[in-house]
């Protein structure tokens, strides 16, 4: 009698663990080829690319005075936008949505290699000085991005960000002084080997710009 208890003890433990077993690797199977789906994230705003774009070699400065060039994406994931410190709505909106994600960021594992980046698109106004007064105005480790003209519109261009200067009439019809400065208001991501990996939509909002982020993430962990 005991030596059939203890078969059967054995064979519920041996069914036991085969159970747990078979679960153990249907779940890890499932996690392992989990991936968000591209609908997913369009529905929050964000579009990633199947295939990562290289970034062409450039080299810029920084409102610290610091050189901001491809090996400043080495090791991060850059959320990247092109903006201009006059601009009256869409790029202090996008700052300050972009502040509040970061500060949230403080809750999980990914701020700590995660920098925030604004590239001028205006760099015959906004000055090293004017951008950083701009960026103080948001999370003290963003960076403000300044320099040559044609490296930054190469650099959106190659990044698909349209821009674009247009003068503004003089009154009396001499030499513009004013212009102002349209560009489109994506935010993008840049992966830690300086890769264009896909961008969020302009005028997205924090907590959709926080749950494209950790999706994608969590997608490349």
């Amino acid at each position: 009698m005991k030596k059939n208890i203890r078969i059967t003890v054995i064979v519920c433990l041996v069914w036991v663990a085969i159970v747990f077993f078979l679960t153990y690797n249907r779940y890890a199977d499932n996690n392992d080829s989990a991936a968000v789906s591209p609908e997913e994230l369009r529905e929050i705003g964000a579009m990633v690319y199947e295939e990562p774009v290289p970034v062409s070699d450039f080299d810029l400065v920084d409102h610290t005075g610091a050189s901001f060039n491809n090996n400043s994406f080495d090791g991060k994931w850059s959320m990247l936008f092109f903006g201009f410190t006059n601009c009256p709505d869409i790029c202090p909106l996008t700052m300050h949505e972009l502040t509040g994600f970061y500060q949230d960021l403080e809750q999980g594992p990914y701020q700590q290699d995660t920098q925030v980046v604004m590239i001028s698109v205006d760099p015959f106004r906004d000055d090293q000085q004017q951008i950083a007064e701009f960026m103080a105005g948001y999370d003290e480790s963003f960076l403000g991005v300044n320099g040559d003209f044609d490296v930054i519109s190469r650099l959106a261009s190659e990044l698909f960000v349209a821009h674009g200067i247009m003068p503004v009439p003089a009154p009396d019809g001499g030499t513009p002084k004013n212009f102002l400065v349209n560009h489109s208001g994506n935010i993008l991501l840049i992966d830690p080997q300086g890769q264009y990996r896909g961008f969020l939509e302009p005028n997205i909002k924090r907590p959709n710009i926080l749950e494209a982020y950790q999706l994608i993430r969590e997608a490349n962990s």
